[in-house]
């Protein structure tokens, strides 16, 4: 399979590309700093970056609300999504993996610290965001849909925080669990984030033309017990099944039942 990667000289996008070659597929680099460079807001040179592609893997995003003028954010954002779709859509590309955000939920960047009204989240959790980045990351899955519905299949991962092991060993020592409370101390390893891109471009179940999988380690980037960090810091969230030592606060079960993919790396290994 030929498949066209956006970001793919970002830190996901190299990974993505890495394990692709690895796994036997050849791969379209579509980046600013590829070679030739590729303006993913140039639906010109997004056609041609596309040619003889037969899926897409788009990585391709301003990664954060921060240091950016929320317009300029939501328009990179919003349409660089729709020209890799719609350009692919074009050129009878039929397969799209999109990177979605575990922050579409709306606490990693909310003004003011939002709370959980319970955990597990999971992809039925509703969405609550208030915040420009959150609302991008909705247009990029609502974008999908519209293209399955024409026909494409489509998977979106809404991965947690992408990082090495030793970014987050090395959170730990800076970060106090209050502040990172916003992300449920979640976080989910680059190489198995890289991974579930390239599981989703073959879905086991193909019943459905879009799916939203999340995407997250199995657990915390936390020392402490997980049940302790609730009780402190969100005492008020409803827990609906109970969660043992260090175990994460996301329930990725969808994404084994529809892609086959599984947490494998945990920080906990250095």
């Amino acid at each position: 399979m030929r498949v066209w990667v956006s970001g793919a000289r970002g830190g996901l996008g190299t990974e993505v590309c890495r394990q692709l070659v690895e796994a036997g597929h050849d791969v379209l680099e579509a980046d600013l700093r590829s070679e030739p460079p590729v303006d993913l807001l140039d639906a010109a040179a997004v056609a041609e970056s596309l040619r003889g592609a037969d899926a897409i893997v788009h990585c391709a995003a301003i990664p954060s609300p921060e240091n950016i003028d929320p317009a300029e954010l939501v328009r990179i954002n919003t349409m660089t999504t729709f020209i890799a779709l719609e350009e692919a859509w074009k050129q009878d590309v039929r397969t799209a993996v999109l990177a979605s955000s575990g922050s579409i939920y709306g606490m990693a960047w909310a003004p003011e610290a939002l709370s959980q009204p319970f955990v597990p989240i999971d992809e039925d959790t509703p969405l609550r965001y208030v915040d420009p980045y959150a609302l991008t990351k909705e247009f990029l899955e609502r974008t999908g849909e519209m293209f399955a519905r024409r026909g494409m299949t489509v998977t979106a991962l809404r991965f947690h925080w992408i990082a090495r092991p030793e970014q987050v060993r090395d959170l730990l020592a800076t970060t106090p669990p209050t502040q990172e409370r916003k992300g449920l101390w979640g976080y989910v390893d680059r190489s198995d984030a890289a991974r579930a891109c390239v599981l989703a471009l073959h879905p086991h179940d193909c019943t459905e033309r879009y799916h939203a999988l999340l995407i997250a380690a199995e657990d915390t980037g936390m020392h402490a017990a997980t049940a302790q960090l609730l009780d402190e810091y969100l005492p008020d969230t409803e827990r609906r099944r109970p969660v043992d030592g260090t175990g994460g606060l996301f329930d990725c079960r969808h994404a084994a039942e529809v892609i086959g993919w599984q947490a494998h790396s945990t920080w906990r290994q250095l």
